[in-house]
Formats: C-alpha cells, sequence, structure tokens
C-alpha cells in the first residue's frame, strides 16, 4: 500500500495538515465562520485521503501491472476495489477524528453525540466519493503514478480550496458560486455545516453527492473489468 510506502506524506496530508489549517483559521476567522473553518478541515482530510490513497496505490498497480497478474487469479473487481478503499479508510478516518475531538476538546465547539455521529457518517460519505473518483483518476489517466499523484493533489486543493469548503459558499461571486455548485464538496459542505449547527440538512445537496457516488461508482465498475481493461 502506499501509506506503507509513504506513511509521513499520508500522516501529513490525512491529519496533520487539516489540523494544521484548522487552528490558525479559527484564531483568524470570526466566530460565525468558525463551523465552515472545522467542517472543512474534516472534509479536506476524507478527501485527501481518498485522492491521495487510492490514486497512488491503483496506479501504481496499474504502472506495475499487478491488476493484470490479478486478472489470472480468483480475484474479483469488487474484492480488489474494497481492499483498497478500507485500507486507506483504515488511517484516514482517524484524521477525521482527530479533527472533530480538536474541535470539541480544544476549540470549544459544543457538538451533540448526534452531530458528532452524523459529521463522520457525512465524512465516510465524502471519503467514498472521493476515493471512487481516485479509482477513475488511476484508471483512466497517465500510466505514470508520479504524475497521477500530482493530478491527485492538483484535484484535492480544487475541492477543498477552490471551493467553498472552509468558507461560506455565499462569499463567491454568482457567477463562481454557481460554478461550485457543480462540485460535490460544496455539498458536502453545504450539508456538513447545517449538520454543525443543528440546521435542516438541504435535501438537494444529498440527492446530488449520491448522483455523483452513483456515477462514479459504475465508472469505477467499468474500468475495474480485468479482460477489458487489461
Amino acid at each position: 500500500m502506499a501509506f506503507t510506502r509513504r506513511p509521513l506524506t499520508y500522516f501529513f496530508v490525512a491529519m496533520y495538515m487539516p489540523v494544521s489549517i484548522l487552528v490558525p483559521l479559527v484564531i483568524l476567522a470570526p466566530s460565525e465562520y468558525h463551523v465552515d473553518v472545522i467542517v472543512g478541515a474534516l472534509l479536506f482530510s476524507v478527501v485527501g485521503g481518498g485522492l491521495a490513497d487510492v490514486a497512488l496505490n491503483v496506479s501504481y498497480d496499474r504502472a506495475t501491472r499487478r491488476i493484470a497478474f490479478l486478472a489470472t487469479r480468483p480475484v474479483e473487481p469488487f474484492e480488489y476495489a474494497l481492499g483498497v478503499m478500507l485500507g486507506g479508510a483504515s488511517y484516514t478516518m482517524i484524521g477525521a477524528i482527530v479533527v472533530l475531538l480538536v474541535g470539541q476538546l480544544i476549540l470549544g465547539f459544543k457538538l451533540s453525540l448526534t452531530q458528532l455521529a452524523g459529521l463522520l457518517a457525512l465524512a465516510i460519505y465524502a471519503y467514498i466519493i472521493s476515493a471512487c473518483i481516485g479509482f477513475i483518476l488511476a484508471l483512466y489517466g497517465p500510466k505514470d503514478f508520479r504524475l497521477t499523484g500530482s493530478l491527485a493533489d492538483i484535484l484535492l486543493f480544487t475541492l477543498t480550496f477552490i471551493a467553498p469548503v472552509y468558507y461560506p459558499v455565499e462569499l463567491l461571486p454568482e457567477p463562481l458560486r454557481a460554478v461550485s455548485y457543480t462540485l460535490y464538496t460544496t455539498h458536502l459542505a453545504l450539508a456538513g455545516k447545517a449538520l454543525a449547527r443543528g440546521a435542516d440538512i438541504p435535501v438537494s445537496s444529498l440527492l446530488y453527492v449520491t448522483l455523483i457516488l452513483i456515477v462514479a461508482l459504475l465508472i469505477v465498475k467499468r474500468g475495474l473489468k480485468w479482460a477489458e481493461s487489461y
């Protein structure tokens, strides 16, 4: 796994970076934006872990022909995909929990157990979607896994910093706001912020990210057909 090859890198991406960004932003941002910051850090952790881990793992397997080898073994595509995703989730979700603990115990957020459970469920959902996108990037992108890793990093920062994840979508100019609504991270952020504030979760956002997940799963399923793809 890529995590075992570059453990410090993934500790940095999945745990240290979200927390290191979270603390100064909470200090500098007005109190009304603190929820935006903590939800942004939560999503950055799981989106980064999903994209970085899965994209690098699968592109490495593709470049070294390990996927072609697996095609000759009794390994189903679903089993391969599930193994890769669970491997990344085993430490990525730790980063999400660390972010929530920092917010709850150090930064003074008062989230109920129901809210914390809901945010963790949202983090899992975000990880699955991001992992699927990592699969797509690895299966259909460059054969050089190092280039794939770089593209995954660019995509990560686009989805979490250019998108209104750390800040309210209302701060964007109208044309950019319309574009941001095409990004699944925008809708995950809207759902997470509503949940953290005890407001109604926008149903349209949940439907949109579910649609993105279904489409991504279908693309991944097509790409993992051993005989046709490799």
